[in-house]
């Protein structure tokens, strides 16, 4: 009898075990995407015409911050996050060089997207790690300061952040950076791996601006009536979004006749696409998408533009 027990208690050990490591490797991990900082760049004189927008292109050509980016790639691919590749987004860019005028012309000149937008819409990337940093020199030996912050790629929000200084060698910027690395990057992983964790849990978080365009038979103050009960509206997208908001989480912004927009709108990480009932990753766009069909009794008609992953416009015109 009593080994009867012992075996079924082995046997029991033995089966959660196996289940709490198949939980564990089926656990998601968020996409990154390393990136030189904006400041860094501008400082560095990587910078569009503007002045204020980092040239990332440029600063790639630079062989340190090239190696840099390679090397902290590599440092949290050996964590397990799936990477997408600086430069391999920013050739996805080039084919979008209509975009911008795009932008601009279907929100009267509000609509602006910079190119951090552009390249985490078109990555997908969950959360973006940028770096910064600063080599001295003194003979044949070097030394790295470094910088590093986790940011969400939906909120710009600020995750994780650390610095770390490498002691003075001749080695290359790649072994001195993983110096400076190393001493930090499992605390930096796992403050990245509970946002991610929340962000499974709670929603993303984004930023739905609506806009009547010229052509639109309303505007957010006028009267429609939904399930029998008049409102303006106004009211009958709140009732939307209390619908399908996660856990109802969402504030709604500022208010007039022809602008609405609600923020820290909650929405999940993956829905189902349109044609063969699939889960696929959506952004603010992919969620407040379906609107139009609710929108549609209203007579109206909606069209979207996404800036980044967190954030869309939804423009309302006649059906």
């Amino acid at each position: 009898m009593k080994l009867r027990l012992i075996l079924s208690a082995i046997a029991f050990l033995l089966t959660t075990f196996a289940s709490t490591a198949q939980t564990q490797q089926k656990a998601q991990k968020p996409v990154i995407m390393v990136v030189p900082e904006k400041a860094w760049c501008i400082n560095q004189g990587y910078k569009l015409a503007d002045g204020r927008s980092a040239d990332y292109e440029r600063a790639l050509r630079n062989n340190d911050i090239s190696n840099v980016i390679t090397r902290m790639g590599d440092i949290m691919a050996q964590r397990g996050y799936p990477l997408k590749l600086l430069s391999a987004t920013l050739d996805e860019l080039q084919n979008e060089a209509a975009l911008d005028m795009g932008l601009q012309s279907k929100g009267d000149g509000e609509i602006v997207e910079d190119n951090l937008d552009q390249l985490l819409r078109v990555a997908g990337a969950d959360i973006v790690v940028n770096i910064a940093f600063t080599r001295t020199t003194a003979g044949p030996r070097g030394r790295i300061e470094f910088r590093v912050t986790s940011v969400d790629a939906a909120t710009s929000k600020q995750i994780g952040g650390n610095v770390g200084q490498s002691s003075a060698s001749s080695a290359p910027v790649a072994s001195l950076l993983e110096e400076c690395v190393l001493g930090f990057i499992d605390n930096f992983s796992a403050s990245i791996q509970r946002h991610f964790d929340d962000v499974i849990k709670n929603g993303r978080e984004g930023t739905i601006i609506f806009k009547i365009a010229s052509d639109s038979p309303l505007h957010f103050d006028s009267d429609v009536t939904l399930n029998g009960e008049t409102g303006t509206l106004a009211e009958a997208i709140d009732y939307y979004l209390a619908e399908h908001a996660l856990r109802d989480n969402y504030t709604q912004g500022g208010k007039s006749r022809v602008r609405l927009s609600f923020e820290q709108v909650r929405f999940p990480l993956y829905g189902k696409a349109r044609f063969g009932n699939r889960q696929r990753a959506i952004n603010a766009e992919g969620f407040i998408s379906p609107i139009g069909s609710f929108l549609s009794q209203f007579g109206l008609s909606v069209s979207t533009t996404p800036i980044g992953i967190g954030k869309v416009y939804v423009v309302i015109g006649r059906k």
